[in-house]
């Protein structure tokens, strides 16, 4: 069977939301290899503003290279379910993006 625990906080060393508008709101992280404690890969989430759903994922990491799966995707994932300031970072990035969109659209 194969734990879908999220890792420790610790080894998720940096996490950032924003957005960009052609594409969707960004959740990116460093986080630190399970295999080699001095390397960290760079996973990122762009989900859907409206649906809130996953469009595109891809992390550096040789799994993600390889299979296009792998554990920090899981994680990063993981943590958009379970972390409530993670998901009211991303709730604000919505509502930021969501505004600025219907700004556009009143110009013209």
């Amino acid at each position: 069977m194969i734990s879908t625990q999220i890792p420790s906080k610790s080894m998720i060393k940096r996490i950032d939301v924003f957005y960009v508008l052609s594409e969707g709101i960004i959740v990116s992280a460093d986080i630190q290899s399970k295999s080699r404690k001095d390397l960290t890969h760079y996973t990122r989430l762009v989900l859907d503003p409206v649906t809130m759903k996953i469009t595109k994922a891809s992390c550096d990491c040789e799994g993600y290279t390889f299979r296009h799966h792998c554990w920090h995707l899981k994680t990063l994932e993981q943590m958009i379910k379970e972390d409530r300031e993670l998901r009211e970072r991303i709730e604000k990035a919505r509502q930021e993006m969501i505004q600025i969109e219907e700004d556009i659209a009143s110009w013209g």
